[in-house]
């Protein structure tokens, strides 16, 4: 998942800090058994994989439509609507029990989260400093990363003690939250930080918008930083609850993987940041990559489970390297009044490295076994790291 920057020392963006960890910590809940959940109604592994590349679809729509959408619509009004349709999604996550069910409630709930995640990362840009932006983007991907961190704890150990269902309902719990502070802060405190846009009545171009994206060498780099970035985070939200429960492990066990690897992420973006602000983003983003790919290899070759838990978790020590940094090349070279444009075409990386992650995923699984999805994808990095070193241009 993106994540969302606000600029530190700034006490108007402060409000974004919270936003976003309120918002990944009701994501992240549902992490650990999101996956297995869908399972229970697709029966197979390789199913739970065209399901999520289906979902990356239909996120790459989303995506695409919010160029015209953040053109017509305040983000006031997506974030508070979004936070209000994401209660009803968890809840409705509870009852459901056929797949066409579950499809029209996931479409919802990977619209709805983009939405939200680009109205507040389109909010805090218009806070942040140009001059200091890594080390801005590494203290708020922390705030980020708490909520990653708590979410997957209290969700797997819920799952492992109760049911699927108590971890959908406290997701929605803390999506109310979410909502309640956020039209607190609009409505009643009416906070300077959330400012009165100018809505454009004219419809904007999609194909257009796209091209023009497509012109500028960094901003096409920020998108393959990107896109290989989410590509890793969702190979490792789909595929590392499914292997830990097919080694005869509970959802508990999941959550504490993901939830400790997320460790590296709070302890090292703000310094890999403020490295990048100094001395480039060149050498941070290979090595973040190089790390990625070393460690999923030998993920593959291990016949050591334990290990192999220990791996994925020190995997995201490459994660750290490159997650503050996969925008930093994007908002030097994308204008404020361009973004609302722009910024929609950008956000489709995700839902490209989604899908890649999941159906790529798929087709192994097919034929072949975890070790060789845990070989592949290491590989697929390890070309990002080599890609990195030859075309990142230091100023």
């Amino acid at each position: 998942m993106h994540k969302i920057k606000t600029p530190h020392d700034s006490k108007h963006g402060k409000i974004f800090s919270w936003m976003v960890l309120i918002l990944g910590f009701s994501t992240s809940l549902i992490y650990p058994i999101f996956p297995n959940y869908i399972k229970e109604i697709v029966k197979t592994d390789q199913n739970v994989s065209w399901f999520y590349a289906s979902m990356a679809i239909a996120m790459l729509v989303g995506a695409l439509l919010s160029t015209m959408i953040f053109k017509k619509i305040a983000r006031t009004k997506i974030t508070t609507w979004g936070f209000f349709f994401s209660i009803f999604i968890f809840f409705g996550f509870v009852f459901v029990t056929r797949l066409h069910e579950l499809s029209f409630l996931a479409v919802l709930h990977v619209w709805i989260k983009l939405f939200l995640l680009m109205s507040l990362s389109l909010f805090v840009r218009d806070f942040s400093r140009m001059k200091d932006l890594g080390e801005e983007e590494g203290y708020y991907y922390k705030f980020n990363n708490i909520g990653l961190f708590i979410g997957p704890l209290i969700g797997g150990f819920l799952a492992a003690l109760l049911n699927y269902e108590i971890i959908f309902i406290f997701s929605a719990i803390v999506s109310f939250i979410g909502l309640i502070y956020f039209y607190h802060q609009h409505i009643y405190v009416k906070h300077p930080a959330l400012i009165k846009e100018e809505i454009n009545i004219h419809q904007p171009n999609i194909i257009s918008n796209i091209k023009e994206f497509f012109t500028e060498r960094n901003r096409i780099l920020s998108y393959f930083i990107t896109l290989t970035m989410m590509t890793f985070l969702g190979f490792r939200n789909l595929y590392i609850p499914l292997y830990v429960v097919s080694q005869g492990y509970l959802e508990s066990v999941s959550g504490i993987i993901l939830a400790l690897g997320v460790l590296p992420l709070i302890l090292l973006e703000v310094k890999v940041g403020k490295y990048a602000d100094k001395k480039g983003l060149r050498l941070p983003i290979s090595f973040g990559f190089l790390i990625m790919g070393i460690t999923l290899i030998l993920i593959a070759l291990s016949p050591y489970i334990l290990l192999n838990f220990v791996l994925l978790i020190l995997s995201n020590i490459g994660m750290a390297l490159v997650e503050p940094l996969q925008e930093d090349l994007l908002f030097k070279n994308l204008s404020k009044e361009k973004e609302n444009n722009l910024y929609g075409v950008y956000m489709t990386a995700d839902p490209v490295g989604f899908f890649i992650s999941s159906a790529f995923g798929a087709l192994i699984l097919i034929f072949l076994n975890f070790n060789a999805l845990f070989f592949a994808f290491g590989i697929l990095t390890l070309l990002s790291c080599i890609a990195s070193l030859k075309l990142i241009k230091e100023s």
